[in-house]
């Protein structure tokens, strides 16, 4: 990289890129023929750019400032401030949305979350709806990125469950991270942007029309689930399989580039395994439920409609386990088969599992969910034989012992900071089932989550400014994990 590149402090440089991709529904929109909102977003774009560009000259001469800084003041920068700079051209574009509204949808859309405060989608023009399909994007870019740049070295963000040795993921420690996030994101960048464009093109070959096509793609790479539309509708099936290979990548973080040394085959890792047993069983769930309530009805022997049953719950179990939050059109359809309500809180657990470290998921994570497994086998063995010994090699004795506790850990972290969240909704006026639901949703990064998991669709467009404000905050905790805000404090402790 640069030298005069790797000077520019992140949130600068995260502007200016910022203002880089204001120019793309820019140019959307004067397609379009609208030809105010392309304003609005070019004078934006031409606004953060000369912000950006003014700032890195004024800072071009120091040197080394930021190096004694740690990760966390600069995530914090970025996940408050970089959403205030991206919802300006939003605020000004949709008169009846404030511009606290807007930075709400900007958190929402830059943590992944996809938490929409649009009413009716379809009455918005399309160059709103891929700004927020590109915030969703950078976010997914930025947080890969940091995972790997500011959160590994510390052992956070579930590389704890990863090296037993602190020392071995730590790279260039003897740069700010500032650099390291800048160097690791260019290492990350063209490999997250040419699947992106790969399952564009394949969409689009499939029948998907364009637009719908780089929606579809943004909102899977990026987990984000955002979509100009409410659903993801009747997109046919030869798409859906196109778009449940690409939700893989994010169950392990070995299908990006730049993720530390690989230990063991592919087809040996222990989070696709885990996603593929969590999947498996809740499709097989789901299909009984619904079989059962098919036979009483005489429909038992429909076999088409049982197999359009189980493709729908296979997909729709993966889109939540990887916190994109597609619902399939099969999912809803088995309802007319059976005659039952599709299990919304099974979708709720799948998405607080979480997919894989280091990837644009929310959510627990599966490694955790696999190092508690594997604890909770060899305690049981240790009932009958209480003298065994843990086998293996020595990275599978560690995911079973000391990977495990840190695992444990963060559970009883992530469920207290739920209880907290979810007493403050209350405090705000909700019911407890909805306060519920928003706050899983919130903490998962999974905003489609409020509309399956209840009996009834949940809006966020409804929250009162209180709601929104905790919300908010909880998609930041959620996005980088509680731990890192749990290190922080107690960095911080230990200094005063």
């Amino acid at each position: 990289m640069r030298p005069g590149l790797a000077s520019v402090p992140p949130l600068v440089a995260l502007v200016g890129v910022a203002g880089l991709l204001m120019l793309v529904p820019a140019l959307k929109a004067a397609l379009d023929g609208q030809a105010s909102l392309a304003r609005d977003f070019f004078y934006w774009a031409l606004i953060c750019l000369a912000l950006a560009s003014f700032v890195a000259i004024a800072l071009a001469g120091q040197k080394g400032g930021a190096r004694g800084q740690g990760p966390f003041p600069l995530l914090a920068a970025v996940y408050l401030l970089l959403p205030a700079v991206m919802a300006l051209p939003l605020a000004e574009a949709l008169p009846q949305m404030r511009l606290v509204d807007a930075w709400f949808e900007m958190i929402s859309s830059f943590t992944t979350t996809g938490a929409s405060l649009i009413e009716l989608p379809r009455r918005v023009p399309e160059a709103i709806h891929l700004w927020r399909g590109m915030a969703g994007w950078l976010g997914g870019l930025f947080i890969v990125s940091a995972a790997t740049a500011l959160l590994a070295p510390l052992r956070l963000g579930g590389f704890e469950m990863l090296r037993r040795h602190p020392g071995t993921v730590a790279r260039g420690g003897a740069n700010g991270p500032g650099a390291r996030l800048l160097a690791h994101g260019a290492v990350v960048l063209p490999a997250f942007a040419g699947l992106t464009l790969a399952l564009w093109l394949i969409l689009t070959l499939l029948g998907v029309p364009g637009f719908d096509a780089l929606m579809q793609a943004m909102a899977v790479l990026s987990t984000s689930g955002i979509l100009p539309r409410e659903t993801l509708g009747n997109v046919g099936l030869a798409p859906e399989i196109a778009i449940f290979a690409f939700l893989c990548i994010a169950l392990s973080r070995r299908f990006l580039p730049g993720h530390g040394a690989r230990h063991r085959p592919l087809l040996r890792d222990p989070e696709l395994w885990t996603a593929l047993v969590l999947v498996a069983l809740v499709t097989l769930f789901v299909v009984a439920r619904h079989w059962a309530g098919a036979f009483e009805a005489r429909e038992g022997e429909n076999l088409p409609a049982m197999g359009r049953a189980a493709w729908g719950a296979a997909f729709t179990a993966l889109s939540f386990l990887t916190t994109t939050g597609f619902v399939d059109q099969d999912w809803i359809a088995s309802r007319a088969w059976s005659g039952l309500t599709p299990p919304g809180l099974v979708l709720m657990s799948m998405a607080l599992l979480g997919g894989g470290v280091a990837t644009t998921a929310g959510g627990i994570k599966l490694i955790r969910l696999y190092a508690l497994g594997r604890l909770s086998r060899f305690e049981l063995m240790r009932m009958i034989y209480p003298s065994m010994v843990i086998g293996g090699n020595e990275y599978d004795r560690f995911l079973a012992t000391s990977a495990a506790r840190s695992a444990w850990l963060f559970a009883m972290v992530f469920a207290l900071t739920s209880v907290v969240v979810v007493a403050l909704l209350l405090f705000s006026g909700m019911s407890l089932e909805t306060a519920m639901i928003f706050g899983v949703a919130a903490l998962t990064n999974c905003g489609q989550l409020v509309q399956v998991a209840g009996d009834l669709p949940l809006y966020w467009v409804l929250l009162s400014d209180p709601a929104r404000l905790v919300l908010a905050v909880a998609m930041i905790l959620g996005r980088l994990e509680i731990l890192v805000l749990l290190a922080a404090i107690l960095d911080r402790s230990r200094r005063m």
